[in-house]
């Protein structure tokens, strides 16, 4: 008994529809990733804030350790001591920056969570290629929900290249090439 052999054209043109049907539904499964893997800007300016605060906190113990040990060497009034102007000047140093984040902190404090941004400014959350970036203070990296986002000033280089840029745009720092692929 002969079997009828389909036409190779037929098998071909079935191939190509599974392929494309296969080819769909992994587009729309890579889409429904991203769009699960998209964090809130509350959540990202949430993470900041405390990283700032720990931050804050930091500095805050390392003054009063300085501070109690200046008043100690003050109240034995150890001759020749000359680490006193040395404390003095690092608790110095460290109320500076303790002054500068608690600036920062003001900016963090500033930024409407809810406001979307359609171009990389100042609040906006900017999704490249590479990594994710939250214009705001010099945070550095945080940690949310597994993803590392890295908070960025407006002062640094790079957001220099990137500001007023829009998704779809590249830019380029250090000789990485950046692709934007959101922003919000």
């Amino acid at each position: 008994m002969n079997m009828p052999v389909p036409k190779k054209s037929r098998l071909s043109d079935i191939y190509h529809e599974i392929s494309e049907d296969a080819g769909l539904i992994l587009l729309k499964l890579k889409n429904q990733k991203v769009m699960e893997a998209k964090l809130s800007k509350e959540t990202i300016l949430h993470a900041c804030r405390i990283k700032q605060e720990l931050t804050i906190a930091d500095f805050e113990k390392e003054i009063h350790n300085l501070e109690k040990e200046i008043s100690v060497k003050e109240d034995s009034q150890v001759q020749g001591d000359a680490s006193a102007p040395a404390r003095n000047e690092v608790r110095e140093e460290y109320e500076e920056g303790l002054a500068f984040l608690k600036g920062e902190m003001e900016l963090l404090e500033g930024i409407d969570p809810d406001e979307k941004k359609d171009f990389v400014q100042p609040g906006a959350v900017v999704v490249t290629d590479k990594r994710i970036f939250f214009i705001s203070v010099s945070i550095e990296e945080v940690n949310v929900n597994g993803q590392e986002i890295f908070g960025l000033s407006t002062q640094a280089p790079i957001y220099l290249e990137m500001r007023q840029k829009k998704a779809g745009d590249h830019f380029e720092f250090n000789g990485t090439k950046y692709k934007i692929l959101e922003v919000y």
